[in-house]
């Protein structure tokens, strides 16, 4: 998340299996991209497949997850013959109260039922209200000092309810009547008052929104294995009782003594349905039992919405973003399985062979036996692409446009077609093709999906047009949900990984200099097209510091004739607006070069003469590396040892404990992880941890000495180099045991440098 960016640019490497500070998981990085809000499933929300729920919400506020309008909303609105607003009929029943009910009522539903004389219904509403009021009294007092009078209300408004039920005579009112009188009767534990009005009211019955609502109230009356039913056809078919059946009801429930119960085909495919609810495994198997005994139910198809969900966490999130499926991760288990990239794309191609499994099921039924052809339709090019059978997944992608072009998933339909064209295309050989470009510029800022399709470009080998789509991710620099993070590592066999939040950092961390001056190469060669200057302009606008990283790329490969060269061809403006405390740049403060490192130490006091004095920076450090070696490989060269030394010192601080670290980092730290991170880490992570050229130089010049004190201040800083502290120097001591004092501190390598000639 971009929020972090401050945080983690001061920060050394961030090892997945080392790091101390946030790591992303869970919806954080969970890939979806066929989204639940594509369809009418709203009353499911709180089973849509979601990494930190996992299945299921436990929030207790069951409002949350209703549909747009409620049962008894709509059945109010044609009572009033659609006279009056939906708005209105919400507005009383979710805000008003008791004595808001009178003739001279704004509320344009309650002013219609006095105007059009509709006094049962007002009875019934008010009635209603005064059922709210009971129970709103009796939640509200929290520490019960009025329970017996609480109780006394509820009592005596009970009685009256179940007389006014029973003597009611129109049967669109004592229905209505009888779940006040049940729903009351719950709060008020009479469980024998709920069975009797049920049964006198709703066994023989329509099944509509009353029964079913009444229904709820009357499983708490069951053990939980004769209620088991009761439930499972409630999460099937009232979409305001979804919630609440399962939350109440799920710990009891048991597929196999419920399917014992089932009377029919349509009540096994609801067993089968309540069961499937809460399930992160796979789920074929009970999709297939519900198909074969209710084709035609809804919540089939939002099952199958979910189980693909899982699917794409499953595939997508290891194979776009490095990390383990979002229900995997848990951040307190030390797990001893080593996690890869290569690991990670082995589970990825496994869970696509389950994908064609759930491919083959839907294409072995016809769509339109389904209550919902349209999710079935979506789902099977989604698995198509998922499984790489991308020519069927163009096919039926071009079928579908023609069909459904108005629906809010051909949004989603255009977006799979996008990155199946892509990943269509001989390795080593993927642009952006024409006809996608478009799609490209519509959706730019859907990080999900340009970053998808980013790496579909790059795991083909277009590094250039795939590091390009994911820089787009940073124009927006607000917090989402969407927001991308992902890990990796130069080797696919590491378990080291570094988390990425922007395309500089990756490029820096995983990729070589060749494969850098690919990209500056393009930047310099311009752009013609307005689409290629749009997914350009985040690398065009940061195009000097991008140069700057391919010279340190250079400086870290060894390759200083490259470097030179790269870093001569930034404006002087560049090295005068960076690295210092002006701060114009981006490397301000933080970056400053405030020491030369061929001739100064951090925290010691300056012993090296400047013969040469330069304005330190990358361009004339490099440069003077490459005059300094020359200088010290030429045999005719009267100083070869002071040249030497010029060069170790530099090595030295171009290291995590130099006062030039900035020469091979963006970010350093002088923590130290072991063997492993520095085998698996930047190409020069050995080097620039363990000195080893530093070690090399002053070896060198030890041997070009003329002087015994000399020898010894060479052999001093080898040891220093190696750890990083001034203290008993054992290869003085071995060998000049006469300098051993002298140079167990710093106070006297003025000196002894000195004494060179």
């Amino acid at each position: 998340m971009k929020k972090f960016l401050v945080f983690t640019v001061l920060l050394v490497s961030s090892f997945k299996s080392l790091a101390c500070g946030y790591s992303p998981y869970g919806e954080d990085v969970r890939y979806c991209l066929f989204k639940a809000e594509y369809f009418s499933y709203s009353h499911y929300k709180a089973f849509y497949y979601n990494a930190n729920l996992w299945g299921f919400d436990y929030d207790q506020n069951p409002n949350n997850y209703k549909m747009n309008i409620d049962a008894n909303i709509l059945d109010w609105y044609n009572f009033t013959n659609k006279k009056v607003s939906i708005e209105s009929i919400e507005d009383f029943n979710n805000n008003l109260t008791l004595t808001d009910i009178h003739p001279k009522s704004k509320n344009e539903f309650i002013h219609y039922l006095y105007q059009n004389k509709k006094t049962a219904a007002i009875e019934y509403l008010k009635m209603a209200k005064n059922c709210e009021a009971v129970n709103n009294v009796i939640e509200d007092d929290t520490w019960e000092r009025n329970e017996v009078a609480n109780t006394n209300d509820r009592s005596v408004l009970l009685n009256k309810l179940v007389q006014i039920t029973e003597k009611e005579k129109n049967v669109y009112f004592k229905r209505k009547y009888a779940f006040l009188t049940i729903r009351l009767a719950y709060y008020a534990g009479e469980k024998d008052i709920i069975k009797a009005v049920f049964g006198a009211n709703f066994n023989f019955g329509p099944k509509d929104y009353l029964y079913n609502w009444s229904l709820f109230f009357r499983a708490f009356t069951k053990s939980n294995a004769d209620a088991m039913i009761d439930v499972a056809n409630l999460m099937a078919n009232c979409p305001e009782k979804t919630y609440a059946s399962y939350y109440y009801f799920h710990e009891g429930f048991k597929i196999e003594e419920a399917l014992q119960q089932a009377k029919n085909k349509v009540e096994i495919a609801n067993v089968y349905a309540y069961a499937s609810i809460q399930k992160v495994d796979k789920n074929l198997e009970y999709l297939k039992e519900i198909y074969k005994n209710n084709p035609k139910a809804e919540i089939l198809g939002f099952l199958l919405l979910r189980e693909i969900n899982k699917i794409e966490d499953w595939v997508y999130t290891p194979y776009y973003t490095n990390y383990l499926p979002s229900t995997v991760y848990d951040p307190w288990t030390d797990n001893s399985d080593k996690t890869t990239t290569e690991t990670l794309r082995t589970r990825s191609e496994n869970d696509r062979l389950y994908a064609q499994e759930v491919l083959d099921f839907i294409q072995s039924i016809d769509s339109k036996t389904t209550q919902n052809p349209l999710v079935w339709e979506a789902a099977q090019i989604n698995l198509q692409f998922i499984t790489r059978k991308y020519d069927d997944c163009l096919q039926q992608i071009a079928s579908f446009e023609k069909l459904h072009k108005s629906e809010k998933v051909s949004e989603e339909i255009e977006k799979i077609k996008a990155l199946c064209i892509t990943a269509n295309q001989e390795n080593g050989k993927a642009v952006i093709k024409p006809e996608i470009q478009n799609t490209i510029l519509k959706f730019k800022n859907d990080e999900r999906f340009i970053f998808a399709l980013g790496r579909e470009l790059e795991f083909k080998g277009n590094i250039t047009d795939g590091i390009a789509l994911i820089s787009l991710l940073e124009d927006d620099y607000s917090y989402g949900l969407d927001d991308v993070e992902w890990q990796g590592n130069r080797l696919q066999t590491s378990g080291n990984f570094q988390v990425f939040y922007t395309y500089f950092d990756y490029l820096d961390f995983v990729y070589s200099a060749k494969d850098l001056q690919a990209i500056v190469g393009k930047l310099k060669s311009g752009f013609a097209t307005d689409f290629e200057k749009t997914i350009y302009a985040k690398l065009l606008k940061d195009k000097d510091y991008l140069t700057d990283l391919l010279g340190t790329k250079y400086i870290r490969e060894n390759q200083l004739d490259k470097a030179i060269i790269t870093f001569k061809s930034l404006d002087k403006n560049y090295w005068e607006d960076n690295y210092n405390a002006w701060e114009r740049g981006n490397y301000g403060d933080d970056y400053t070069f405030d020491e030369n490192p061929f001739y100064d130490f951090k925290y010691t006091e300056g012993f090296i003469e400047h013969k040469e004095k330069f304005i330190v920076t990358k361009l004339s450090v490099t440069e003077h590396l490459i005059k300094y070696i020359n200088l010290a490989y030429n045999s005719k060269t009267k100083d070869r040892d002071y040249y030497y030394f010029l060069l170790a010192n530099c090595y030295y601080n171009m290291s995590d404990y130099g006062n030039s670290w900035m020469m091979r980092r963006y970010s350093s730290s002088s923590s130290y992880y072991g063997q492993e991170y520095e085998n698996e880490s930047y190409i020069d992570e050995i080097e620039y941890r363990n000195k080893i050229k530093a070690v090399t130089y002053y070896k060198l010049a030890y041997q070009n000495a003329k002087t015994a004190k000399f020898k010894a201040l060479c052999l001093r800083l080898m040891d220093y180099v190696q750890k990083n502290e001034y203290s008993d120097s054992k290869r003085v001591a071995a060998q000049f045991p006469e300098f051993k004092s002298d140079l167990s501190g710093c106070e006297n390598l003025a000196n002894y440098f000195k004494s060179r000639r």
